[in-house]
């Protein structure tokens, strides 16, 4: 194996084609992936082949392809994969002849250039390629891409990029202009929905001389920051949603909690802060006091912040206190959902929630309260027939077990713990109830635990519909 260390088949570059002729040697499929890209360039595309085999380019004009055509004035040849190696090798050198550069797919050594896997959104164009080692790699990344960019992205670049003059007269600093720039794209992204010309307009009003921004409370500038309270999930990046990764991607800050997967953290600009604020088994990294002042005076600063939490902010994480502290500073503030941990363990034990006839409702529910007592929420919902998820119950589940026992849950009844729901070293327990307490003594758990109760567990996910509602919704 060589040590030499892997270094790039040339230099990415955009070729302009409008006007220019294309010639393409084949007629078959691979020449039909290969019009798809050029097809938009506005080159004049001219197609060889003797015997053409591809339903897709019927009625295009097609040449024979013997004799060689002449190459002269051409500017990009294209020889699909179709055409066996001889010809291939007679085109390439007569396109070099031509002074045409050649694409000779998947036969590296005899082009000059090659086409990419290319992501278009309007004058927007991303072009991944693998120098010909692993095109189904960039083909794979192309999908993922798409997947992740929003669909008006190009009409934002156009919009956008029509304001160059009038952002360049209006921020002569060019570190400013620099800024500006990189806050668009940023909003941009953060909010597909937004006008580009409401988001210039937004970001030149917040380059305003200072005496004229608004001003906060207690004296402080205003300068365009917000807060993002963002729902990480219980696991890794795959359960992070499509507005929760743009967040992170474009934050100045992430104030994070002790929970979250450190490959979620990699998400983030590198040049962004990235701060420790969440607590863990009662061990404060900072109070919550301390983080919503700390949300309030860093978006005050004009940053974009972002509190990432582990799960949904909504459930067990004390938005209301971190968004009620936001609103009365006049911060802007978004919530995106996430995964929460009880969707994450039912699906790690391959187990419904609700279950038509036994498990009609689900109910969440924290392990202990401010106090760090049993809620007494415990003992009203364990009359109800629906699943309970219960929250930060490893420490107190005997005490747990104990309460719903005594309310009415029969010991026999189905019972599951799930540590790290979500990831990939997920374990579980699944046992009667009374037995619960033991098998997580025996499951020696110290990571996070979400506990499971009610007659849906004992059901796998695949059972969970009866034969007879075949073609009709389960509830």
């Amino acid at each position: 194996m060589s040590n030499q260390p892997d270094t790039a088949d040339g230099l990415p570059l955009a070729l302009r084609l409008a006007g220019r002729r294309v010639v393409v040697f084949g007629a078959g499929p691979g020449a039909a992936a290969k019009l798809a890209l050029l097809d938009d360039t506005g080159a004049e595309i001219r197609i060889h082949d003797d015997a053409p085999a591809c339903a897709e380019l019927a009625g295009r004009l097609i040449r024979p392809l013997h004799p060689l055509p002449d190459l002269a004035g051409t500017r990009l040849v294209v020889i699909a994969p179709e055409i066996d190696d001889a010809t291939t090798a007679l085109i390439a050198e007569a396109a070099a002849a031509a002074g045409a550069l050649v694409h000779a797919v998947d036969r590296p050594a005899l082009s000059d250039v090659t086409l990419p896997a290319l992501v278009r959104r309007g004058p927007l164009q991303i072009a991944i390629h693998t120098g010909g080692r692993f095109p189904a790699l960039a083909s794979v990344l192309r999908q993922r891409l798409e997947a992740l960019l929003p669909p008006g992205l190009g009409a934002a670049v156009t919009a956008a990029g029509s304001r160059r003059g009038e952002i360049a007269r209006r921020l002569t600093d060019p570190a400013a202009r620099r800024r500006f720039w990189r806050d668009l794209a940023a909003r941009l992204l953060d909010h597909p929905d937004i006008s580009p010309d409401m988001a210039v307009d937004d970001l030149l009003r917040e380059d305003l001389p200072a005496s004229s921004r608004q001003i906060k409370p207690g004296g402080q500038v205003r300068q365009g920051g917000r807060v993002d309270l963002v729902g990480a999930g219980p696991g890794g990046p795959g359960l992070l949603t499509r507005d929760a990764a743009r967040a992170i991607e474009a934050a100045d800050v992430v104030l994070y909690d002790a929970l979250i997967d450190p490959a979620i953290l990699e998400l983030a600009r590198r040049e962004a802060r990235r701060i420790p604020v969440g607590k863990r088994c009662g061990a404060h990294a900072m109070r919550q006091a301390a983080i919503s002042a700390l949300m309030v005076r860093l978006a005050g600063e004009g940053l974009h912040v972002v509190r990432l939490k582990g799960g949904d902010p909504a459930i067990f994480g004390r938005l209301d206190e971190e968004l009620g502290a936001l609103d009365a500073a006049g911060i802007p503030a978004r919530i995106i959902p996430g995964v929460t941990a009880a969707a994450a363990a039912a699906a790690h034990l391959r187990r419904p929630l609700t279950l038509r006839g036994a498990a009609r409702s689900v109910s969440l529910v924290a392990g202990h309260d401010l106090a760090g007592d049993l809620p007494g929420a415990i003992e009203a919902l364990a009359a109800a027939d629906g699943t309970l998820a219960i929250y930060m119950g490893r420490d107190r589940a005997p005490a747990i077990v104990a309460a719903l026992i005594a309310a009415g849950r029969d010991p026999a009844q189905p019972a599951a713990a799930v540590e790290w729901a979500g990831r990939a070293e997920a374990r579980s327990v699944q046992v009667p109830l009374a037995m619960l307490p033991d098998a997580l003594v025996g499951l020696d758990a110290d990571g996070p635990v979400t506990i499971l109760v009610g007659e849906a567990i004992a059901v796998s996910a695949t059972a969970a519909r009866p034969a007879d509602a075949e073609g009709r919704d389960a509830a």
